[in-house]
């Protein structure tokens, strides 16, 4: 009987072996074609998807260099871009281009051009989101100009340009706005989809030598649904990236309470959260934002920082981050206008009830809405040393 059980268990073994015999659909590193970066354009009726694709065995050499897009030399990747009536019949024209089989789990960036991103981005998200090797976090940006020019840049400081804007994106905000989270924006109401611009820029002035292109983020690109209808510079658009609680340790600048010159807070651990109120019809919202602050830089000839010139300091910086944040709000209130904070989200979500009487009529309420900041900013750090230096005592203004 132990016999029988023991032969039984045996070929049980050798039946399971039969499904993990190998790797029956593996492909060979050498039959594929990593894409790590993409950029996307509209020319006239034609769609340009430009591709970026790594170069395993120049990723390690010395001295290599990230641009250019050629293939030639010892840059660790190259361009292969292709026109097409349809998005997914540039990805057919570039596999017939390409000798090894393109693969697209590994890109994490996706550049969007000005001109397709103003024709509506729902084409290329339905292929974007049905295909499964698209990953959902790659992090789509809108560029200023054509796509193409932005992922072709030098950025000599990192192997990829694709990587570069990742990591720009990641310094910029704590969660970056994902192929996920964008998606979600423009098929959920009470909210407006919003994403970082990119653009071209010199390393250094053009007149010096051995000049190259780098890249910059360069302010926030305004969606209406799956269209794109403007973009807001950077200093309003970091104000709201504040305000919605997920700047990455921004600096605030601050003019002296007294004297002359500027001081520079950085802002640690910073939060907010929206409390909407509707009441006889009129709609308002509360923004509280919570961070604790940092002196890194006092230009002034403010103080000897005691504990009553802080506590202006702390007002002043208040003041300014208030007036700062009620600036933006006030730009994608009335000239656009867009609600990419999800104020219309966070009355649906507080107060469902006045939501359904208000939701069809939103975006002519959205506009007139009254905005409330409080910030709530303790400035915990101000540095070893008190008085500015340089300065005679004679030059400090105390209060």
């Amino acid at each position: 009987m132990f016999l029988i059980r023991k032969r039984g268990a045996v070929a049980i073994l050798l039946l399971c072996t039969v499904f993990i015999s190998g790797c029956w659909d593996r492909k060979e590193i050498n039959d594929v074609a990593f894409v790590i970066g993409l950029a996307i354009d509209k020319e006239k009726d034609n769609y340009r998807s430009s591709l970026q694709i790594a170069l395993p065995g120049q990723s390690g050499s010395s001295g290599s260099e990230g641009g250019g897009g050629g293939t030639s030399g010892d840059k660790s990747w190259f361009m292969l871009s292709n026109t097409a009536k349809t998005l997914r019949g540039t990805s057919i024209e570039s596999q017939k281009a390409l000798s090894r089989e393109l693969y697209y789990a590994h890109r994490r960036t996706m550049l969007i051009g000005e001109e397709l991103a103003r024709n509506g981005v729902a084409p290329m998200l339905d292929l974007f989101t049905r295909y499964p090797l698209n990953r959902f976090s790659a992090l789509p940006i809108v560029t200023k100009g054509p796509a193409y020019k932005v992922l072709d840049t030098d950025a000599p400081i990192e192997k990829f340009p694709s990587e570069m804007v990742r990591e720009l994106c990641f310094l910029n905000m704590r969660k970056p706005r994902s192929l996920k989270t964008f998606t979600d924006a423009i098929l959920s109401e009470g909210v407006d989809p919003f994403l970082p611009v990119a653009s071209t820029v010199d390393n250094v002035p053009g007149n010096w030598r051995d000049v190259k292109t780098n890249i910059k983020l360069d302010g926030l690109a305004i969606f209406k649904k799956d269209k794109l209808i403007g973009m807001i510079e950077k200093a309003p658009a970091d104000a709201l990236i504040l305000a919605m609680g997920e700047a990455n340790e921004p600096e605030i600048m601050v003019k002296a309470p007294r004297g002359k010159g500027d001081f520079f807070i950085k802002l640690n651990e910073n939060n907010s959260s929206l409390h909407p109120h509707v009441e006889n019809g009129k709609v308002s919202v509360t923004i509280e934002l919570y961070a604790k602050g940092v002196l890194v830089d006092n230009e002034s000839n403010y103080g000897d920082l005691r504990d009553q010139e802080i506590k202006n300091m702390n007002l002043a910086l208040h003041q300014k981050i208030e007036d700062d944040i009620k600036e933006g709000i006030r730009l994608i209130q009335k000239q656009y206008p867009a609600d990419i904070l999800g104020v219309g989200r966070s009355i649906h979500q507080h107060l469902p009830k006045e939501w359904k009487k208000i939701r069809d009529r939103w975006n002519d309420i959205y506009p007139d809405v009254e905005v409330i900041v409080k910030p709530h900013i303790i400035i915990e750090n101000v540095g070893v040393v008190n008085k500015p230096i340089g300065l005679p005592e004679g030059d400090i203004v105390h209060d």
